[in-house]
């Protein structure tokens, strides 16, 4: 089960993370769909969301890259936009971008990554990168207490496909699209007693709160993703033996994977309070 003994959070959060001024702090860099495919994806946009209810005040934020200014980068499969010297926790390697010549950096200051694969091809590239894992979206039900499990959930289960399996699943009167308010998105995860998802969030955001999950990869000669990321995730909760289904049928059969195993305080420990400290 997820280690939820946050017992320094408070510390942090009321310590170490006072209001400071925004101006010229480093900000947070997100992948955000909208300019290119004209929405938001929920998943990376709750990076702004999370980092900012740990800090509690607003951030500034980036979605272009401006060559040379610094940058922080949380929640999502975006090593691949680092450059050097950015600021890296919780961030993953993107799988579509596995050679050494799509990475422009030779120094990043790492705090945490999404998991050991990530970990091992920073070492790769000769960036010293700790050994501590976790997608931060798993930190959601202490971070939003408001949100919470349905004690009757309305669905038996729901499907989550990443934006690019869509249309295969657009006959479902049970999807649920990434293209919604990621709040929605979650509303309706907790609402749901089984969440089948193609999208790496869908089933993080499940297992955060406990809900069961288990991944989707559809034969959809359209998808745009790897193995990689969900590997990555898996393996930095330790569940090297996890199995993906490949229908929707074949998922209600396999029913959940094992909760994940993630020392959350650990990862809340490593946020970079020190780079948002302008005392």
């Amino acid at each position: 089960m997820l280690k939820r003994t946050f017992t320094i959070f408070s510390f942090f959060i009321t310590v170490c993370s006072p209001i400071f001024s925004t101006e010229q702090e480093i900000p947070l860099f997100y992948w955000d769909a909208r300019p290119r495919l004209g929405f938001s994806n929920f998943g990376d946009a709750m990076s702004v969301s999370i980092v900012e209810k740990i800090l509690g005040r607003d951030v500034n934020t980036v979605t272009n890259l401006t060559p040379g200014e610094k940058k922080f980068l949380a929640i999502g499969s975006i090593a691949n936009y680092a450059e050097e010297g950015d600021l890296l926790w919780g961030t993953g390697v993107n799988g579509k971008y596995p050679k050494k010549g799509d990475y422009h950096f030779n120094a990043l200051d790492v705090r945490a990554v999404r998991g050991p694969l990530s970990r091992a091809f920073l070492l790769d590239l000769g960036v010293s990168c700790p050994e501590v894992y976790g997608d931060p979206t798993l930190l959601l039900p202490k971070l939003f207490p408001e949100f919470e499990k349905a004690s009757s959930p309305s669905q038996e289960y729901i499907v989550i496909p990443h934006f690019s399996d869509e249309d295969f699943f657009r006959e479902l009167p049970n999807m649920v699209s990434v293209k919604e308010d990621w709040r929605v998105v979650v509303a309706k995860i907790l609402d749901s007693k089984f969440v089948i998802s193609s999208a790496l969030s869908g089933v993080i955001v499940a297992e955060a709160f406990g809900i069961p999950a288990r991944l989707i990869i559809s034969p959809n000669e359209n998808n745009t993703e790897t193995i990689f990321k969900y590997s990555d995730y898996y393996y930095g909760t330790n569940r090297f033996n996890y199995r993906f289904a490949t229908s929707i049928e074949e998922a209600l059969e396999m029913g959940g994977e094992p909760l994940p195993e993630c020392d959350l305080e650990k990862l809340l420990e490593a946020f970079p309070y020190d780079a948002f400290d302008k005392s």
